[in-house]
């Protein structure tokens, strides 16, 4: 996906797909519209990408990352989430090696639209130090 710089703000509740991979998105989007269908859904290939997508969100409702936890607790997008209230589910290798924690939950493969539903109507907290 391209990305511009010229992004703008939307206070609709939004999902963020951080992946390279479109037909895993696309699966994960049409689970989250059938789930909260007027939330808007957003994507980006990678951390930097979807920093330009969430600069222009003020709610993220979650985010669905393929990333390992350290990285992606060292960047910006981490701090960005956690100032839009956004809960993180990650994805990938590093991420089911370390499992869940209260910063993060883990959606392990293969996973299923049940595995995902459960992810989103998980009551879990945002981000620890969210506003």
């Amino acid at each position: 996906m391209q990305i511009t710089s010229r992004t703008l703000v939307n206070d609709t509740p939004a999902y963020v797909i951080v992946m390279r991979e479109a037909l895993i998105s696309q699966d994960l989007s049409l689970t989250i519209a059938d789930h909260d269908p007027g939330a808007r859904v957003v994507f980006a290939a990678n951390l930097r990408d979807a920093e330009t997508v969430v600069a222009g969100l003020t709610h993220i409702v979650m985010a669905f990352i393929v990333e390992g936890p350290k990285q992606f607790l060292q960047s910006d997008l981490s701090r960005a989430i956690r100032a839009r209230g956004g809960r993180v589910v990650l994805l990938g290798d590093d991420a089911e090696e370390v499992g869940p924690t209260p910063d993060w939950d883990v959606l392990y493969r293969p996973f299923s639209t049940d595995e995902v539903l459960a992810r989103l109507t998980r009551r879990s907290r945002p981000l620890l130090g969210a506003a």
